[in-house]
């Protein structure tokens, strides 16, 4: 069996033809004989277009899995918190599993961040200051903290894993943020003076949560 896995396409922010790169997708999905397809995030600054994406991709393939997480940027319009957390899409992801084979299990969850991979992870007052002014994701609907939205990922996922568990099987886990901060990127060159180190520690804040990757890997079942 094969799968694909994508993410961070961003096809209105990259001003690409839409219905192009769905006809180029679709097609390059069924030559090489995908049996799933897994989208982490970032389709859309909209929910509502990358809902609409993932369902019209899954008419033109109806033999093939097609399934997607959302990102912070899908986060950003056309959907309420909890509308992200429970969703009756058939494409939808977060917070579900699928078998694949007697072994495999594939388990996807959105996640979030909570300021660690920073050195402002002890200032959170300070980095959702800044985040407010600064970032994106303060346009997002979301009546609770960035740490609790963590936690409250961190316990879904536990419960995911454990399930897997439970049942015998090695599990492929998929999430749009970071589970370490040695995945983000190097320093860049450019990065001289406070000023641009503080928007450095800043940013790393809200990319995920070395949490995630010590559950991940405690838990004995993910490859």
């Amino acid at each position: 069996m094969k799968i694909a896995i994508s993410s961070d396409n961003h096809l209105d922010v990259n001003r690409v033809d839409v219905a192009a790169t769905m006809e180029a997708q679709a097609a390059w999905l069924k030559q090489q004989e995908v049996a799933h397809y897994f989208f982490l995030g970032d389709l859309f600054n909209d929910f509502t277009r990358t809902q609409s994406y993932f369902k019209e991709l899954a008419d033109q393939l109806p033999g093939v899995g097609i399934h997607y997480l959302a990102g912070n940027h899908d986060m950003i319009k056309g959907s309420s918190f909890a509308e992200i957390e429970e969703n009756d899409d058939p494409c939808y992801f977060h917070r579900r599993y699928l078998d694949l084979g007697a072994n495999w299990r594939v388990v996807g969850n959105n996640g979030w961040y909570n300021y660690d991979f920073s050195v402002y992870h002890d200032q959170p007052a300070e980095v959702a200051k800044w985040k407010r002014v600064y970032w994106l994701d303060s346009t997002i609907d979301q009546p609770i903290s960035d740490q609790a939205r963590e936690d409250l990922v961190l316990g879904q996922v536990a419960s995911q894993l454990t399930a897997a568990k439970r049942v015998g099987k090695r599990v492929l886990f998929l999430t749009h943020f970071a589970p370490r901060h040695q995945a983000l990127m190097v320093r860049p060159t450019k990065v001289k003076g406070p000023r641009m180190e503080r928007s450095f520690q800043m940013i790393r804040a809200l990319m995920g949560a070395d949490q995630l990757g010590d559950l991940l890997e405690a838990s004995g079942v993910v490859q």
